[in-house]
């Protein structure tokens, strides 16, 4: 559905004709929200430590989810130890024309790669124990990582050889935040007219459009205080997660 679509579907089960009661620009503020709430669902659950676990990899997980997927994206190291996922530099130099932030805002860590090798992302208690181990411990060819607050640190060593490193290649597949969804306007006679130029439409695919639409719904019933909406919206996302 077009964001138009989308907006004409939750006034018509909403039963408020009169576009005061959804102003657009409520309606904008609640499409990116459902949006990112569905993402967040989809992806499963946050442990403290950043790591995604619990989504469902499957088919209908990644074409999803696919358009807000960043493969293999290069991290540049801050000089302090992490690979950073806060860096704002768009501008790609050597082979990797893919540099992260490019593409998008970071939102959830999916995998990680040190030059070419699989990083086992683990939690930041987990991480002395691994580098004390006779029997696992870090290497070259067996990276370990931690989510920190500036990005993705990675060992290659044991605890007594030294901290994370500050060479090498991170590339990291994510979560991306998608555009936020707009549906724009021009004002004639004081009446809203939908303007597709100057819209930005829903990233996610058609297949997630009207559990958006419900969950739209569910948080205008919040706000209207109409307990009938609010279950409707509600139960309707929850039977679709089933």
């Amino acid at each position: 559905m077009t964001i138009d679509e989308v907006y004409r579907f939750v006034k018509t089960m909403a039963n408020k004709e009169n576009r005061g009661w959804i102003k657009p620009s409520e309606f904008n503020l609640l499409a990116e929200r459902a949006q990112l709430d569905l993402i967040k669902d989809r992806v499963g659950t946050v442990s403290p430590d950043g790591v995604v676990n619990g989504y469902k990899t499957n088919a209908q997980f990644w074409d999803e989810l696919r358009p807000v997927i960043a493969y293999n994206i290069a991290l540049a190291n801050d000089g302090d130890g992490d690979f950073n996922t806060n860096q704002n530099d768009t501008e790609a130099t050597g082979d990797d024309v893919d540099v992260f932030g490019a593409t998008g805002d970071y939102l959830y860590f999916l995998s990680a790669r040190y030059n070419g090798k699989p990083v086992d992302m683990v939690d930041v208690n987990e991480i002395w124990r691994r580098r004390e181990s006779y029997l696992n411990p870090p290497s070259e060819d067996f990276p370990v990582g931690i989510v920190t607050p500036q990005g993705i640190r990675v060992f290659i060593t044991t605890a007594d050889l030294g901290g994370s490193e500050d060479i090498g290649t991170v590339r990291l597949t994510y979560i991306k935040k998608p555009p936020t969804p707009n549906w724009a306007y021009n004002t004639v006679n004081n009446v809203e007219i939908y303007n597709s130029t100057n819209s930005t439409q829903l990233t996610l695919p058609e297949t997630t459009h009207k559990e958006i639409a419900h969950r739209i719904l569910a948080y205008i019933g919040v706000t209207l205080r109409e307990q009938t909406i609010v279950e409707y919206g509600t139960v309707t996302v929850a039977e679709q997660n089933k």
